[in-house]
């Protein structure tokens, strides 16, 4: 049985806030959301939140080139490893500019974040007001990261 995951993820990858005000945004998210169950994570790290199976292309939001995959999982481990995914930039190998991991082209959506709310098999399409709802709550651009396991 497949797990549909809809995870809403500040757009600042390193944006934290207290445990009072996550759990009333999981409240005012039970009220424009249906699903199973919606909850939050709060991490002292950086976390990459993947699309599942759905990722199918990289590319570069400075020039459009495709972002070759190595390079890519390079980066990642490197990341990863140096401190955590909390700096995030590149020089990108296709037009050498400065970009963020978390503002590359994954096509289906991905991204870096240390807060994450998580609807888990929602009766319908997780919209924009939900988006909306955490943006205007937190001051802050939020983004939907939505896979299948």
């Amino acid at each position: 049985m497949s797990e549909h995951l809809v995870r809403l993820i500040p757009r600042l990858h390193t944006y934290r806030t207290n445990e009072a005000s996550a759990r009333a945004a999981v409240l005012a998210l039970q009220k424009c959301v249906k699903a199973e169950e919606i909850s939050f994570f709060q991490s002292g790290q950086v976390e990459f939140f993947d699309c599942g199976s759905a990722l199918n292309h990289i590319s570069c939001p400075r020039c459009g080139a495709a972002v070759p995959l190595d390079w890519w999982q390079q980066k990642m481990d490197e990341h990863y490893k140096s401190d955590h995914f909390f700096v995030l930039e590149e020089d990108m190998p296709c037009c050498s500019k400065t970009v963020s991991l978390n503002d590359l082209r994954y096509e289906a959506p991905c991204g870096f974040a240390s807060l994450c709310f998580t609807v888990r098999d929602p009766e319908e399409a997780v919209g924009q007001e939900a988006v909306e709802c955490l943006s205007e709550r937190f001051g802050i651009l939020f983004r939907t990261v939505e896979a299948v396991y």
